[in-house]
């Protein structure tokens, strides 16, 4: 469970609130095709740079966290939306991420 009186949490809530925003286009992707070209273009141009940048900031560059957003865009470039939301899924438990499943 999160602590809520801890430094961190705020950033752990921005990174979950990232999270939910990525989890909405990936659906939306894999409910209709036809919306794969945005949800890629929004999860590669704007919400993975938001949490690279997240990382970076108040994470201490984690390699390991890197690692699972960097297997996340390569999943996400490419045209399968169930191998995307798999490399999503390293996100939603515990693991090499920002520990938004503990909220």
């Amino acid at each position: 469970m999160l602590d809520l009186d801890h430094p961190q949490s705020r950033r752990v809530l921005e990174a979950a609130r990232i999270e939910d925003l990525i989890r909405r286009q990936l659906v939306a992707w894999r409910e209709d095709d036809a919306a794969s070209s945005a949800a890629r273009a929004a999860i590669l141009g704007t919400l993975l740079p938001q949490l690279e940048a997240l990382n970076a900031k108040h994470f201490g560059a984690s390699k390991n966290i890197y690692r699972t957003l960097e297997a996340l865009g390569r999943a996400v470039q490419g045209a399968d939306a169930e191998k995307a939301w798999q490399a999503f899924t390293a996100l939603d438990g515990p693991g090499e991420n920002f520990g938004t499943w503990a909220i």
